[in-house]
């Protein structure tokens, strides 16, 4: 097996799991709060053989839309740390008048080393595509609230924005622009 496959299996450990976690609080989270009535039951037949039924439907609609919801926050706001910070460090590289404005501010942390790689926030940013998807279906569906679907398209949007920067970013270091060599 190659570094690069073992290192992205290591990476996308961490947000499959922040993604079934999302989820699984979500619906953990919405059914203490409003103390919903539920069933489980094990049907062989769908994906997934675990499957929660609500008392009604617009309960159902109401849990799954909150579940979706936490879900796609859980990826996309490390995402979106990785990505600002990865935009910052390379800005900061670039131009030292970002230094002095994150040094007024207090966010050194964020310049000093840059461990959130290309593919890092590759793999992060396939499974909020992949979330958003889910959410997207679900709402087509009509189990899910349209503006949780929007959400998540939005994220998915301006975190692609960014994967696609810090990319360029990247390429640049070994293809520099214009003749200017780092």
């Amino acid at each position: 097996m190659s570094n690069l496959l073992r290192r992205a299996l290591k990476i996308s450990i961490t947000p499959a799991i922040l993604m079934i976690a999302g989820k699984f609080l979500g619906l953990l989270i919405i059914n203490i709060i409003y103390d919903f009535n539920f069933q489980i039951d094990n049907d062989l037949q769908g994906i997934f053989s675990v499957q929660l039924y609500y008392t009604d439907q617009t309960t159902t609609l109401f849990a799954n839309s909150i579940s979706n919801l936490i879900m796609i926050l859980t990826i996309a706001l490390p995402l979106v740390y990785f990505v600002a910070k990865t935009l910052f460090y390379q800005k900061a590289l670039n131009n030292p008048r970002t230094i002095v404005k994150m040094t007024k501010l207090n966010v050194n942390k964020w310049i000093t080393k840059d461990d959130s790689s290309f593919l890092k926030i590759f793999i992060w940013s396939c499974f909020l595509w992949l979330s958003s998807m889910v959410t997207i279906s679900h709402s087509i569906q009509g189990i899910t609230y349209e503006y949780i679907a929007i959400i998540a398209v939005i994220l998915t949007i301006l975190t692609t924005w960014g994967a696609v920067k810090t990319f360029e970013s990247e390429t640049d270091k070994i293809y520099p622009r214009d003749k200017k060599y780092i």
